[in-house]
C-alpha cells in the first residue's frame, strides 16, 4: 500500500477514538497516527518515509533488515506501546498514537497481495497474512488501491467535519 493509502486507512478509526480525547489530545494523538501509519516502510529505502529519513532506511537495509520484517510485524507496535505506558502525558498519547497508526499500516498491507510474512513473528514465522482473499486482494499502486484511497479520504473528511473535532492545524504543522 502506499503512504496516503496508509494515511486514509489509519485516520477513519482514528478519528472516532480522537473524538473520546481533550482537544490538545486529539492532535497529538492524530499527528502520531499519521507518523505511525507510515513509519514501518523506513525499511524500505525507496518509500516515501525512507526517501525522507535515508539516514535512517540506508542503514537498516545495509544491516540486512528487509522489507515487511520486523517493522511490520505485531511486536513492533506493542512494543511501542508498552513504552507508551511509561511515559509522561502527554508523550504517552503520542506513543499510543504512534503505534495505532503503525498496527494500521500493517492492516493496510494485509489487504494487499503481498500480505505480511511472519506477521505474528516468531511464531508462524514462514505463513503469509492477509485479511482478504489472495484473489480479492489488490497491488499495490493499483487502480483498485487508488480508487480505495480517493473513498476512504472522502470518509475521513466527511468524519472530521460529522465528529466536529477541534484540531489545532497550526500545531501539526
Amino acid at each position: 500500500m502506499t503512504a496516503k493509502g496508509h494515511l486514509a486507512l489509519a485516520l477513519l478509526p482514528a478519528l472516532f477514538i480522537s473524538k473520546a480525547l481533550p482537544p490538545q489530545e486529539q492532535t497529538i494523538f492524530l499527528s502520531s497516527v499519521g507518523v505511525g501509519s507510515i513509519l514501518p516502510d523506513i525499511d524500505e529505502p525507496g518509500s516515501y518515509i525512507g526517501r525522507k529519513l535515508a539516514f535512517l532506511s540506508i542503514p537498516l537495509k545495509l544491516f540486512g533488515i528487509k522489507h515487511r520484517t520486523f517493522t511490520h510485524y505485531l511486536i513492533f507496535p506493542l512494543i511501542v506501546a508498552i513504552i507508551g505506558l511509561f511515559l509522561p502525558h502527554p508523550l504517552n498519547i503520542a506513543a499510543f498514537g504512534l503505534a495505532f497508526g503503525i498496527l494500521m499500516h500493517d492492516v493496510g498491507d494485509m489487504l494487499t497481495r503481498g500480505g505480511i510474512k511472519g506477521f505474528l513473528y516468531p511464531c508462524c514465522k514462514d505463513k503469509t497474512f492477509r485479511l482478504l482473499p489472495k484473489n480479492l486482494a489488490f497491488y499495490t499502486n493499483s487502480i483498485t488501491e487508488w480508487i480505495l484511497i480517493s473513498i476512504l479520504y472522502i470518509i475521513d473528511l466527511y468524519l472530521y467535519v460529522k465528529l466536529n473535532l477541534d484540531i489545532n492545524i497550526e500545531a501539526i504543522l
